[in-house]
């Protein structure tokens, strides 16, 4: 009789697993080409991700420069067109206080050069009057007298201009009078309007306003009461 053997579950039924044909395929294997090909173009790729981001901070940094140049620029014009008004401001000051004492010393020189120059002026449209006044300073008459007639002869009006003397006028200062008109020249009235001349000009340069405020004075008419 034979000996019983105990049965463990290890005997298997029916058919056998079939096998995985994947399980049959070969791992992938990498040559060293593909090992240096995918360095190469891993190098390139980084290479051009660089080149990239070194042109967008060079871009960057470049236009930061050239805002704070323009801005550098942009004050250092505003300090110099500043410095430029404040420089003719002051040039325009000396030159009016230069002229405002120098021209006192030269009128005192020649002051009848003064009257003759204005005289002369009225004579040339004034040949048909019947008589002309001519107000002077009373210091001035005498060396004023030979002048006035040879310029009434040269204009054909012997006789009919009048020289009086005003002690209350200044040297250089006179009055033209005529029938139905007159001009006057006082130097103190010219002074102050060459000073508002020149307080005009000085505030265009401060408001930055391009006009032309130096036009000289006029020699004014003369008012009647100035008689």
């Amino acid at each position: 009789m034979k000996q019983a053997v105990k049965f463990t579950f290890d005997t298997q039924f029916g058919d056998a697993p079939k096998r995985s044909a994947k399980a049959d395929e070969p791992s992938p294997a990498f040559t060293e080409m593909d090992v240096e090909a995918a360095r190469k173009a891993g190098y390139a790729e980084g290479l051009e991700q660089g080149r990239r981001d070194a042109e967008a901070l060079s871009s960057r940094q470049l236009g930061e420069a050239m805002a704070h140049l323009s801005e550098s620029a942009t004050r250092l014009l505003s300090a110099l067109d500043s410095q430029i008004a404040s420089t003719k401001r002051e040039a325009a000051d000396l030159a009016f206080e230069v002229a405002r004492k120098l021209a006192p010393a030269l009128i005192a020189m020649q002051p009848e050069k003064e009257i003759e120059a204005v005289l002369r002026d009225c004579l040339s449209h004034l040949n048909r009057e019947p008589h002309i006044l001519l107000r002077v300073s009373a210091s001035l008459v005498d060396r004023m007298k030979e002048t006035v007639d040879r310029m009434a002869m040269e204009r054909g009006l012997t006789g009919r201009i009048i020289l009086l003397g005003e002690t209350s006028m200044a040297e250089g200062d006179c009055v033209v009078e005529w029938a139905d008109g007159g001009v006057a020249r006082n130097r103190d009235e010219i002074e102050q309007e060459i000073n508002e001349i020149v307080s005009r000009h000085i505030e265009t340069l401060k408001t930055g306003a391009d006009k032309d405020s130096l036009a000289m004075p006029e020699v004014r008419k003369a008012d009647r009461d100035e008689r």
